[in-house]
């Protein structure tokens, strides 16, 4: 059976001393590195969904078991309907959704929350590629947003999301501070604590 292999000599590691580290491996991020330096690729990473009809408790733990706060939200077909966040699911919208009908909480589902794709923006991955981080910074400080979708089309010309920049992930990589870090939910507080100092 492993006649077609070969033996492959092992090393002694004695005199290796470190662990590399992602961050070791890459050049150092700043506000003037490429912005698809903090995209998520969608060719590399499986997005993560809910079902629309899924029950908003259900979802919000979904999301912890995939230790994300944004979920895209699809249809029966597999479509994109929405996008819901867990501060959606824990803030202001479920219970003025309750309110409004009159329903219980076990009864309010993804699709009665969420912000539909025709209320959403994108930035193509055509901008991205040309894009810094600090230029996405800027465009998003003003939005109070968490996260920005990127698109782009097939070969086959289906415009699709390719990928998402969340301001998790900028703070992250541009090594804010923990505690700060914690704090900066959207892309305006990023900004405003580099501007203002305790960042980068």
């Amino acid at each position: 059976m492993f006649q077609e292999f070969r033996h492959i000599r092992l090393q002694e590691i004695a005199d290796v001393n470190y662990l590399l580290t992602p961050e070791q491996s890459t050049t150092p991020i700043g506000l003037h590195s490429p912005a698809a330096a903090v995209m998520t690729d969608f060719e590399t990473v499986t997005p993560v969904t809910v079902s629309q009809d899924q029950q908003v408790d259900e979802a919000l733990e979904w999301m912890k078991s995939q230790h994300v706060r944004f979920l895209f939200a699809v249809n029966d077909n597999n479509q994109l309907t929405g996008v819901v966040t867990a501060r959606d699911i824990m803030g202001r919208r479920v219970m003025s959704h309750m309110q409004t009908s009159g329903a219980a909480r076990e009864d309010v589902l993804v699709k009665h929350i969420m912000v539909g794709k025709s209320q959403l923006q994108a930035l193509t991955f055509e901008q991205l590629q040309h894009a810094k981080i600090g230029d996405v910074m800027l465009t998003l400080k003003g939005s109070g947003e968490q996260h920005v979708l990127i698109i782009d089309e097939s070969l086959a010309s289906v415009k699709r999301v390719r990928g998402i920049i969340s301001a998790s992930d900028i703070s992250r990589k541009l090594k804010v501070g923990f505690e700060v870090m914690y704090e900066a939910k959207s892309f305006a507080e990023i900004e405003r604590i580099i501007t203002h100092g305790g960042g980068i």
